[in-house]
């Protein structure tokens, strides 16, 4: 479906503009990225509204998709993949705040979310096989990461002065679920080196 669209908008601007294959390429790749990005994100606010947890859903994106940008790690190969990872990535957060967060201290909590910043700190940023970085790049990254968790730990602190346990656990949550995607592409990078060798 979203290869259809992304057709229809480059076969359009390719009536108007003299677009060579490379630029065609360019504008498909940006156009495919355009489409996952709103997809998904129509996708996260239905959950939101649906479950009544608009805030916690848009407390949570705005935290994870910048540091995710900069710290990488695993990624889905496949669109249909990615939104349905995405997606119960949410609905598992929101299970958890519905479930599971009256069993957790806000000192619980803090431990595993600086536990999450520690080995976050250590791996990334994490290339991947379709997103190769340079040295430049990995120096810039890594400063772009410890902004975030900058403005994250100063979020944080606001938040645990105000007890409002919820967004705690969302952004602990946040953390978490980054780690485990760079822990997963360091596993899937560790297999691919050990079946080449």
């Amino acid at each position: 479906m979203i290869q259809k669209l992304v057709d229809t908008f480059i076969n359009i601007q390719g009536e108007n503009d003299a677009m060579t294959d490379t630029d065609k390429k360019i504008y498909r790749y940006g156009y495919i990225l355009l489409f996952e990005v709103l997809l998904n994100l129509m996708i996260a606010l239905g959950i939101g509204i649906f479950f009544s947890k608009m805030q916690a859903v848009l407390f949570f994106l705005g935290a994870y998709i910048p540091l995710r940008s900069f710290c990488g790690g695993w990624h889905a190969d496949e669109i249909w993949k990615c939104t349905i990872i995405s997606n119960v990535i949410l609905l598992l957060q929101i299970f958890c705040i519905e479930n599971i967060i009256e069993y957790l201290s806000i000192a619980q909590m803090m431990a595993i979310y600086f536990f999450n910043i520690f080995f976050i700190l250590l791996m990334a940023p994490v290339e991947t096989e379709s997103k190769k970085i340079s040295q430049d790049e990995r120096q810039h990254y890594k400063r772009k990461i410890k902004f975030f968790i900058g403005i994250h730990l100063m979020i944080m602190v606001m938040l645990i002065r105000w007890g409002v346990k919820e967004y705690i656990f969302s952004m602990m949550f946040v953390y978490f679920v980054q780690n485990m995607m760079l822990l997963m592409e360091m596993v899937k990078k560790s297999k691919w080196v050990l079946k080449n060798e």
